[in-house]
């Protein structure tokens, strides 16, 4: 039995299977192609324009095509498959890899220790309870709020007061206001220099004791859209900075609006350290959360109808001075109506 073009069936299925491995290769030097550019671009130019602000901040998922590049690579048995596969692979692991290695408490991390939050918890949320309800089950010792709006201020002082004692509530409409909480005193303490340039929200930063150590603490909020993205790399420089202008430990925590791909991040962490990437487990992604016709106001992204998925990036961020050391870093509750997953970690003195 033959088919239309006069070949046995078995012949004809081996020719499309060849014909499909060529399209295949043909992809794959494409992508990898694509990819090294893009690479090149990224760690030798940064974020220099907006789009490769936003490139960067999804870098993650250009690695989404190397299993089917593994899977060319052992079905053809070319060098140059392999090659791309292997480069790939190796670079995910240098840049996530970390992410999933088993932590151990760091031994020199025995002294007093503090578990902190920071939370964005969408200005235009309406449902104060959900609010409440994961401030409580945080069971944290401070927490820095973003977009606190009046409505969810009122309540986190007429329910928290007990919990919370020392409050700080800067509630404004829509996305600019800001708060601390805290079961310790604390007190209210100069911005400079973060306050030379303007922020979602001003910068709050207090001091407090723990166990009579001394701990800074600075609430921050970044610009925000991928075109801002020179304005957020000026606030990011400057969190280091505030160290220098208090003594003791140093924590800052909030949203970033920017991922651990992008120039504000690595100008942060030239003198701080990430909690997650030293206690955390996994990506911790903490944005898009919600989406926009479930909560009013969420800037969870949608293309034609259909919301992007959920939880794509980690924008949120505990950082810290050396003299802490991260024993923990974990996701808060999701309430269900935020743009954004809390972060918490517990830092404890070396």
């Amino acid at each position: 039995m033959k088919n239309a073009d006069g070949r046995p069936p078995a012949a004809a299925s081996r020719a499309w299977f060849q014909w499909l491995l060529a399209r295949l290769v043909t992809l794959t030097w494409a992508y990898g192609t694509v990819f090294g550019l893009w690479l090149l671009l990224r760690f030798v130019l940064g974020d220099f324009s907006w789009w490769s602000f936003a490139f960067n901040s999804m870098l993650l998922y250009a690695f989404a095509p190397a299993p089917l590049v593994l899977a060319v690579a052992v079905l053809t048995r070319r060098r140059e498959v392999w090659a791309t596969f292997v480069v790939s692979a190796a670079l995910w692991a240098w840049l996530w890899g970390g992410l999933f290695v088993p932590r151990l408490r760091p031994a020199q991390a025995a002294g007093p220790s503090l578990t902190v939050m920071t939370y964005n918890v969408l200005g235009f949320n309406p449902d104060t309870r959900g609010v409440l309800d994961t401030i409580r089950a945080s069971n944290a010792d401070v927490i820095g709020l973003q977009e606190l709006n009046p409505e969810i201020a009122a309540a986190i002082e007429r329910e928290l007061s007990g919990e919370y004692p020392h409050q700080w509530l800067m509630p404004e409409p829509g996305v600019t206001g800001g708060g601390l909480l805290s079961r310790y005193p604390f007190e209210r303490a100069g911005a400079a220099p973060l306050d030379t340039v303007q922020w979602v929200s001003p910068p709050m930063v207090v001091t407090l004791a723990i166990e009579g150590r001394a701990v800074t603490l600075v609430r921050f909020h970044a610009s925000a859209q991928a075109g801002l993205w020179r304005e957020r790399e000026r606030q990011a420089a400057l969190l280091p900075e505030i160290a220098k202008a208090h003594s003791g430990a140093l924590i800052a925590l909030g949203d970033l609006n920017a991922t651990d791909q992008n120039d504000a991040y690595a100008l942060t962490t030239r003198s701080l350290r990430d909690a997650w990437r030293e206690a955390g487990w996994g990506f911790g992604h903490t944005f898009p959360g919600a989406d926009a016709g479930a909560s009013p106001g969420s800037s969870r992204p949608s293309f034609g109808g259909f919301a992007v998925p959920q939880w794509l990036v980690r924008i949120d961020f505990i950082f810290h001075s050396a003299e802490l050391a991260a024993r923990d870093a974990r996701l808060g509750r999701f309430d269900g109506m935020s743009d954004h997953r809390p972060v918490m970690a517990t830092l404890a003195f070396r």
